[in-house]
């Protein structure tokens, strides 16, 4: 007979399991039997409870025999509920250990990361060491033209107004230079923020920056010079087209200019009081001479350069004059500009210059009271094929002296000094002489009187 511990300690001494057999079995009522519903093996393992005793009956070849899986399945249970508690504390410190394991690995990989880190970035930082002091060698290098030879020279062509982004291009294409960038970088350090010259240089192969910078920005050193010369007695608009033709300007800039305002800081400009009565404004005022141009220089500094050089050839002794008497020095310079026109020669420009003046002043007594010069008549064109065609047959220029009275309202040329001087001091000649003309060799006829004047007409082969 197996005994098993009674779950219930309280009725421990109440409780025996025996063996159930079938003498000792006590009978069972049939009208119980029949009313139970378990089957007769369930019904003779059924406990029997009597007054407070609790019973097992376990049949024998269960005990003898036991139900293996039973016993094992009980054996299990009791295992597999302790198994955890017998494994957790091997887990935990296996756990513990691997993280620990880990760590390490961690750290042996973090070392090895690191340092190979550090060797690409040293490798880095000495290539580009390497690599900034070989840019900066070869700048200052061409800063210093270090390299470059002495007996090689180059021609640059600056453009008007350019920029030091500009420039340093042009010298890079043309071998002055080697680097733009740090030509750039110079002319911001330094403050060079333009002011070069326009035009052709020649520069030489050992100039460093400083000394190109310098160079450029003085128009002294230009190549593209131009000499040009101005015959007396030229228009306005032929000294316009002359400056085209050697490059300086062109025809429309200096006529722009002619009729500005930029050039009343000259004291001989300034005192024209009728400039809208003008053709153009500094007719008669671009003194003839030989000058020296840049090519594409601005027309304000091209006019200038004339403009004062009529001022500068105005001497004190010709101001005096001028102040003496009763003409103005632009009504001088336009009865000049007309002898100009007019004169074949020095003593004839004495001689036209004292019978013009002669008609202005006492002219009316001899029922004269034009000045009637050919010259005038198809100003500012020389003459009457100069007019645009589709003028022609109404054209009249404001000019003409002979539709008005008077000098014209300015010059008609550009007068030269001994033009200049014959107003101022016409011949003695001349006095009482109202009349002149020539023939087509040049050569002056000069009279008194209107009859005198139609002989002379006839003598030089002008009428018949």
């Amino acid at each position: 007979m197996v005994e098993h511990t009674n779950p219930f300690p309280e009725e421990q001494g109440n409780t025996s399991v025996e063996n159930p057999s079938a003498e000792t079995a006590p009978a069972v009522p049939a009208d119980t039997a029949a009313e139970s519903p378990h089957s007769p093996a369930e019904a003779e393992s059924a406990p029997i409870h009597k007054s407070g005793e609790f019973q097992l009956h376990i049949p024998e070849e269960e005990l003898q025999f036991g139900d293996e899986n039973s016993i094992q399945s009980h054996s299990d249970s009791f295992q597999k509920k302790e198994e955890p508690k017998n494994k957790k504390p091997v887990d935990r410190k296996q756990r513990r250990k691997d993280k620990k394991d880990a760590k390490k690995r961690e750290k042996v990989k973090g070392r090895k990361n690191r340092w190979l880190f550090r060797c690409v970035w040293i490798a880095m930082v000495i290539l580009l060491s390497i690599a900034l002091a070989r840019f900066l060698l070869v700048g200052v290098d061409d800063m210093l033209a270090i390299s470059r030879s002495a007996n090689a020279s180059v021609s640059v062509e600056i453009k008007d107004e350019s920029t030091p982004a500009q420039v340093a291009d042009e010298l890079v294409r043309s071998g002055a230079i080697k680097n733009s960038f740090f030509f750039r970088m110079y002319c911001l350090v330094t403050g060079v923020n333009g002011n070069f010259g326009q035009g052709s240089y020649q520069l030489d192969g050992n100039m460093d920056y400083e000394a190109i910078v310098n160079y450029l920005q003085n128009n002294s050193n230009r190549l593209d010079v131009v000499t040009v010369t101005f015959p007396e007695g030229l228009s306005l608009l032929e000294i316009a087209e002359k400056l085209e033709e050697n490059e300086v300007c062109t025809v429309e800039e200096v006529l722009e200019a002619a009729n500005s305002d930029e050039f009343d800081n000259y004291d001989f400009i300034n005192a024209i009081t009728n400039a809208d009565e003008r053709y153009y404004k500094l007719e008669g005022y671009l003194f003839p001479d030989t000058y020296d141009f840049y090519k594409g220089e601005e027309p304000k500094v091209a006019l200038g350069k004339m403009i004062n050089n009529c001022q500068n050839r105005f001497s004190k002794e010709m101001r005096e004059k001028v102040e003496e008497g009763e003409y103005s020095i632009d009504q001088i310079l336009t009865l000049a500009s007309i002898v100009q026109a007019e004169a074949t020669d020095e003593k004839d420009m004495r001689m036209i210059a004292g019978i013009l003046l002669n008609r202005l002043t006492n002219g009316a007594s001899h029922d004269i009271y034009r000045l009637e010069c050919d010259s005038t008549t198809y100003y500012p064109y020389r003459s009457l094929s100069q007019v645009p065609e589709d003028e022609r047959d109404t054209f009249k220029s404001t000019y003409d002296t002979y539709s008005i009275q008077g000098l014209p309202p300015g010059p008609i040329c550009s007068p030269g000094l001994d033009a200049i001087k014959a107003v101022l001091e016409p011949s003695s000649e001349s006095s009482g002489m109202y009349y002149f003309c020539h023939d087509e060799d040049g050569n002056p006829y000069y009279a008194s009187t209107a009859s005198e004047h139609q002989a002379n007409l006839k003598a030089a082969g002008i009428t018949e």
